[in-house]
């Protein structure tokens, strides 16, 4: 949600949106992992709090910046049958393209851990 928020507003030429929002959830990160990791000893789980807890506060503020440019960025709608046409055109090279490099590479890595130990080692 934040980063098609981030970009609606870079594409309308909003760029102070983002920024607002990156400077907060930086600060917020990391005060958030001095706090639990270091003084409250919560290790890695402190870390992937205060990151969440960064995230939700700058999908909102760019939320909040495009409400205030006039759009509802709270507004949910299910695409018609025509869009979802055109999304799949679009998108279905790219899928394609991406399946099949994920196909090709797990099939070099089932070869290549077929073939023992070395070789694997090698692949490595």
């Amino acid at each position: 949600v934040g980063l098609v928020a981030q970009s609606a507003s870079l594409g309308m030429k909003n760029s102070w949106g983002p920024l607002k929002a990156l400077a907060a959830a930086t600060i917020i990160n990391g005060l958030g992992d001095t706090i639990l990791c270091l003084f409250l000893g919560q290790g890695i789980a402190g870390a992937a709090w205060a990151t969440t807890a960064s995230q939700i506060v700058s999908a909102y503020m760019m939320m909040d910046s495009l409400n205030k440019e006039g759009y509802n960025a709270y507004s949910f709608a299910i695409p018609s049958p025509q869009e979802l046409w055109k999304i799949s055109a679009l998108a279905a090279p790219v899928f394609i393209s991406i399946f099949s490099k994920i196909a090709f590479y797990s099939f070099i890595i089932y070869c290549a851990t077929s073939m023992g130990t070395h070789v694997l080692a090698a692949h490595q």
